[in-house]
């Protein structure tokens, strides 16, 4: 293929991350889309991951859209074939622009100041946000997922603690991760730690450090969450899973005092900001006695309620054509999307397993699918019933036994470990709390 002749280039217009300049190299194609891999990256959300390409012939550079969902537009028509580009031509993926140029490569400030400026990029809407991390759940339409947005926009630029709570599986992480994405910290290191995955003394040591020696297997000193953290964003998921002695400790960095390492006599000062997340009921914990009730206040300053997917049911069709773009492109499979009885069988489904079950549903039929659509039989749902929230009311047994909540809930979870054969990891998620959260009621009801 001749590449054409004379140099050229595009003056990029993104509604987040405002003007660029790409040029055209001769014999190079030009990927344009979502994805972080493309040449030139689209910050919004109605482009597609791959959405189209600009490329070099013997009669000049040309435009290709790719099978895009919501089309590439040029000049304002939108494109079904490929067209060659004039100086000046127009390309539109979403609210971003693209002018194509000719001539040598300017800079920002030389289109801006030299050239007619190119058409201005519409208004961002509520929905255009700064990109979150790869296969974000933030993804959605739904009125929750814009009042979330909207509630990043205005915590981002504060210094605020933030608590997010939401069921497991709901994308938790990834609004902390929206937040500091958001913030002046951007530029700073994003860290993440799951308190439930750690006994006391580990989540002591992967949150403060620890000195050569402070304990058996320390052959080396070690720095924490919290000093890799510094001028950045720590988020800490299952906050309640801590211990009352990792809170307290805890309790006074977020008060902005410095703290030493595990065996260690050296303070250590750091400017973190802190994002908590958790699935557990925090007052139920401050009222038992297993939850500070001045680090559950000093966390809830803003609190961000991120609710189940089974709530949101507008956002399982964009959820799952976010992921189908996703997991073919990895994989090399040229899907065209879902059949229309597929997605009325995932919109009509419960997710107990939240976001993070949709989009293992939709990798597992992206790789098993054998047509270049996604039907019924390609996404294998279970009947996992969802914890708490069925929808439905459970015929009764018997007569009504009056009792207490505490009682009832000791009864469902012994009755649900009896019903899978002992097996807590089971027994666990079927009734949608952690492991570790189970054992501890095991234990607690033991002594009693």
């Amino acid at each position: 293929m001749d590449a054409p002749q004379g140099p050229a280039f595009l003056v990029v217009n993104d509604p987040v991350v405002g003007r660029s300049i790409t040029p055209l190299t001769s014999g190079q194609r030009v990927a344009i889309g979502r994805a972080p891999t493309n040449t030139v990256v689209v910050h919004d959300e109605r482009a597609s991951r791959f959405h189209a390409e600009i490329f070099p012939t013997s009669r000049g550079w040309m435009v290709r859209d790719l099978e895009s969902r919501n089309s590439t537009q040029l000049n304002g028509l939108a494109i079904t074939t490929d067209h060659l580009l004039a100086s000046g031509d127009t390309i539109t993926i979403g609210h971003a622009t693209l002018v194509y140029g000719e001539g040598d490569t300017p800079t920002a400030q030389t289109v801006s100041a030299d050239r007619p400026a190119p058409a201005a990029a519409p208004a961002a809407p509520p929905s255009i946000r700064r990109p979150a991390a790869e296969g974000s759940a933030m993804a959605g339409q739904s009125a929750a997922i814009e009042a979330i947005r909207e509630q990043i926009d205005r915590v981002a630029a504060t210094k605020a603690t933030v608590l997010i709570r939401g069921e497991s599986g709901t994308g938790k992480e990834l609004v902390g991760r929206a937040i500091h994405e958001a913030s002046d910290r951007r530029g700073g290191p994003f860290v993440c730690l799951n308190c439930a995955a750690l006994s006391e003394t580990l989540l002591e040591s992967e949150l403060f450090g620890h000195e050569k020696g402070a304990f058996t297997g320390a052959t080396d000193r070690k720095i924490g969450k919290f000093e890799a953290a510094h001028a950045g964003t720590l988020v800490l998921d299952e906050i309640g899973e801590m211990s009352p002695a990792i809170q307290a400790k805890f309790l006074r960095v977020l008060e902005g005092h410095p703290f030493e390492r595990v065996g260690g006599s050296t303070r250590v000062q750091v400017d973190v900001r802190v994002v908590a997340a958790t699935n557990r009921d925090l007052e139920a914990a401050v009222t038992a006695g297993t939850f500070r009730r001045d680090l559950y206040f000093r966390l809830k300053v803003v609190e961000i309620l991120v609710p189940p997917l089974r709530r949101r049911p507008e956002d399982i069709a964009v959820l799952a054509t976010h992921f189908l773009e996703r997991f073919a492109a990895e994989t090399g499979r040229r899907l065209r999307g879902f059949t229309p009885a597929a997605i009325e069988a995932l919109e009509a489904y419960r997710w107990p397993g939240n976001i993070r079950e949709l989009r293992n549903c939709v990798e597992r039929a992206v790789v098993l699918a054998q047509r270049e659509w996604i039907d019924v039989d390609d996404v294998a749902l279970t009947q996992l019933a969802v914890a708490g929230d069925t929808g439905k009311v459970a015929p009764s047994a018997g007569p009504f036994t009056p009792m207490s909540i505490d009682e009832m809930e000791r009864r469902h979870v012994l009755a649900t470990l009896e019903a899978v054969g002992g097996n807590k990891t089971k027994a666990a998620a079927i009734l949608g709390i952690e492991r570790s959260t189970l054992d501890r009621k095991l234990a607690k009801w033991a002594r009693v």
